[in-house]
């Protein structure tokens, strides 16, 4: 740089010709005319444009060779393979130019993003994720479901057994609930809990309850392009970091909603550490839409039907209902963690929801009376039975096995259930503990009792309960005397 300041310098200021300078300072003179006309950077050249055949010669073939491909996503042609290609053409190129030409073509080819802006109230974007949990000491894969406002990057999320459309619908729910808000536009993927049908461009659509849940709470359902994940890459990016920020160790918990509880906590304490964070979550959350009522996530069924055994089946699990429900239909609401039964007069069973090809049964809500007038099937289910009664009645089971055998000890059972049936189970525990602490037989104890002063009557049997007035020899005798008038 000093030699091109002193050559400018004698030959603008002090006036001496570029032969001299270039004579003086021993370089070329058209060096001289570069720095001083000032065309090209000091110490810079312009590239000369040198011929190159064999880069033509490639340059030419290599669409051939690109179009004559089978291309795959994860088959692709690569450098290397291009080059092999090319040689059995016999264009005789190295692999230099190759590589060089088929990086200019990704370069060229590659999607150019836009910049984007996020109007508060505006965006929200959706997706599941897999990760992995703690659940009652055994670890188990779950599914977290996450919602991020783009523009005061406020998250939501919960983590589900499943990622099926009922979790999907009860992520917005919840979501909505903790925003206390609902944003214009909800972006997600093709996933099926969404969407029944792909239309023209961008047009999808939507599955009846993805359309029953945007009108619900009015906001417009996009849908990024197939296999183009970075089209909403801020809960991409997000549901990453939760997962390496919040979800490090493995969150416990004896259930997902002690789990989703911790996971969510954290990622709210991150947001409001954020020294803009009152500022961002203001401006957005003036622009979200009214909660009114909440949207009801759950899968319903109204003509479900119930099997002669009376149980009904439920996304692929089997669940007890009253016996006298058998052989009729039912409206059955599948939730998140539990599964509503309607029957035909309005009355509602909530079971625990079970995974899928298992089943739930209620042999003491559901079975009683069936199972007092079959003490074989008491002898089959004795052990779940006990266990649903609960105390007194595994005692009173084994002490009957003890005593009588599981044959005999299954005809008393059946008694005693018919007991709880007809008594209510605390005059029935009454009864029962009383006769096994004084050796009095079940029948007897067992008997409903009737109203009435006299306190023998009320071990009678309502069939026997039969009231004769009483009588007298005297009344016989008057009996006697008109009847042998009548005959004379």
């Amino acid at each position: 740089m000093d030699q091109v300041a002193a050559i400018r310098h004698a030959v603008i200021v002090l006036g001496h010709s570029r032969r001299w300078a270039a004579r003086t300072f021993k370089v070329d003179r058209g060096t001289v005319d570069r720095y001083v006309d000032g065309d090209v950077a000091p110490g810079k050249r312009k590239p000369a444009a040198r011929p190159s055949p064999r880069r033509e010669a490639a340059l030419a073939e290599l669409p051939k060779v690109i179009a004559e491909t089978a291309v795959a996503k994860k088959q692709q042609l690569t450098a290397q393979r291009a080059h092999e290609l090319l040689k059995e053409r016999g264009v005789d190129v190295g692999y230099t130019i190759v590589k060089e030409l088929m990086a200019e073509r990704r370069r060229a080819a590659a999607e150019v993003f836009i910049p984007l802006q996020y109007p508060a109230g505006d965006l929200a974007e959706v997706d599941f994720f897999d990760v992995e949990v703690e659940l009652d000491g055994v670890q188990t894969t779950g599914f977290l479901f996450v919602m991020r406002l783009m523009a005061s990057s406020r998250d939501f999320c919960r983590v589900y057994p499943r990622q099926d459309q009922v979790c999907f619908l009860d992520g917005h729910v919840r979501a909505y609930a903790h925003f206390d808000g609902v944003p214009d536009r909800c972006a997600y993927d093709n996933l099926k809990a969404a969407v029944r049908r792909h239309l023209v461009g961008s047009e999808r659509e939507l599955t009846p309850r993805m359309l029953a849940a945007t009108t619900h709470y009015v906001f417009e359902a996009c849908f990024c392009r197939p296999y183009e994940g970075h089209d909403k890459g801020g809960v991409e990016s997000r549901g990453k970091n939760i997962r390496l920020q919040s979800m490090v160790p493995l969150p416990s918990g004896e259930t997902f909603d002690d789990i989703s509880a911790k996971v969510l906590a954290d990622v709210e304490k991150r947001f409001w550490a954020k020294p803009d964070a009152e500022a961002r979550w203001a401006a957005e959350g003036a622009k979200l839409h009214a909660v009114t009522l909440p949207f009801d996530p759950r899968k319903t069924d109204a003509s479900t039907p119930v099997s002669k055994s009376a149980t009904v089946t439920v996304e692929g699990s089997t669940y007890s209902v009253p016996s006298s429900w058998a052989r009729l239909m039912v409206t059955t609401h599948a939730g998140v963690s539990d599964v509503e039964m309607v029957g035909p007069r309005g009355e509602a069973v909530t079971r625990r929801r079970v995974p899928k090809g298992q089943s739930d049964i209620d042999y003491a809500a559901h079975y009683l009376d069936e199972l007092s007038r079959k003490p074989q099937a008491v002898r089959q289910v004795a052990g779940t039975l006990m266990t649903q009664l609960g105390a007194p009645f595994p005692a009173w089971w084994q002490r009957l096995v003890d005593d009588d055998g599981a044959r005999d000890a299954a005809r008393k059972m059946a008694r005693i259930l018919r007991g709880i049936i007809e008594l209510g189970r605390d005059e029935c525990v009454r009864r029962v503990t009383h006769a096994l602490d004084t050796g009095e037989a079940l029948a007897t104890v067992l008997l409903v009792p009737v109203p009435s002063s006299s306190p023998l009557l009320s071990l009678v049997p309502a069939a026997l309960n039969i009231v004769v007035e009483s009588s007298s020899v005297a009344s016989f005798d008057a009996l006697l005397t008109s009847t042998a008038r009548g005959a004379a």
